[in-house]
């Protein structure tokens, strides 16, 4: 056994690590394409901000079509200085009418997408350095054998 086979077993756990990644995102990509097929929209306002410096988050509450009223905390994190939200600030929401209050989302690109592209872009990137990785460390590793 050489490095370079042991090496080319790190590449394969980075490439088996980096699939399932890829694969996270696109189940959470798939939720999100749900809500927007079956999702309600309604009028939302921020009545709270979550500090954790340097970052906010905001609450939001709103009235479902059967008069239920749903707060939550946004997905999103966003640094101070980019204030994304301020109090009183109405915002289009959209929910699963089954399951408002696990579904409830700010209807905006940057809130429903950030967080199912990164696994998904992070997996794809994770899985290409750790096919080439294995791909290379396996090839040295034939042609040092060969060689002994």
């Amino acid at each position: 056994m050489n490095a370079y086979r042991n090496a080319s077993y790190v590449g394969f756990v980075l490439y088996a690590f980096g699939i399932v990644l890829f694969l996270y995102g696109f189940y959470n990509l798939s939720i999100e394409k749900d809500l927007d097929a079956k999702g309600n929209k309604a009028v939302g306002e921020v009545y709270g901000l979550e500090v954790t410096e340097p970052y906010r988050q905001a609450w939001v509450v709103f009235k479902t079509e059967k008069g239920q009223t749903v707060r939550f905390l946004d997905k999103l994190f966003w640094n101070h200085s980019f204030e994304k939200y301020k109090k009183g600030q109405k915002v289009e929401v959209l929910y699963d009418p089954a399951n408002p209050i696990q579904t409830a989302v700010i209807n905006d690109f940057f809130q429903r997408t950030t967080a199912p592209w990164w696994p998904v872009i992070v997996g794809g990137i994770v899985t290409l350095v750790g096919f080439i990785l294995r791909k290379i460390m396996k090839r040295k590793a034939i042609e040092l054998d060969a060689r002994l």
